[in-house]
């Protein structure tokens, strides 16, 4: 009988599949991102983090990046503070690392206009003086990236 009651469950089970694709299961087949609105006063942070962005979605596949005339969805974005301080000191008291923190404000959007998620993201890394504030502003718009592709694929 014990038998029975367990090949019945393995059988069961054995037909059970976990499948997940987040929006792309909604019809949504193709993303816009125009460029983030950049009101910081860093100048050109925008560029690095939208096209960040736009190259995972693209890497990834799953949502073709197209203009917004064609879209699907939209991804729109500002970057709302950018935040340079140093972050940790040797023993002569010079800057050993910096913190970069960026805060973004996120909306996607299907292409009737209905809102389907809005996010507020902070993230911050911390990067050595040997790197350049540029290669920080890559590092802290990678991970901003992760969430954000990550969030409009699964959901949040």
């Amino acid at each position: 009988m014990r038998n029975k009651i367990l090949i019945l469950l393995l059988a069961s089970l054995a037909g059970c599949t976990y499948s997940f694709q987040g929006f792309t299961t909604s019809g949504i087949r193709s993303i816009a991102i125009p460029l983030f609105e950049n009101k910081t006063i860093k100048p050109g942070i925008e560029e690095v983090i939208t096209q960040k962005i736009e190259d995972a979605f693209i890497e990834d596949n799953r949502l073709k990046v197209v203009s917004e005339k064609d879209a699907g969805s939209i991804l729109l974005g500002k970057i709302t503070s950018y935040d340079r301080v140093p972050f940790s000191y040797d023993e002569n008291e010079n800057v050993k690392d910096y913190k970069i923190e960026i805060s973004l404000s996120i909306i996607y959007k299907n292409n009737k206009g209905e809102m389907l998620w809005e996010k507020q993201l902070k993230e911050w890394i911390t990067y050595p003086v040997s790197e350049t504030e540029e290669d920080g502003i890559e590092d802290v718009a990678s991970k901003a990236t992760e969430d954000i592709l990550r969030g409009t694929l699964e959901g949040w």
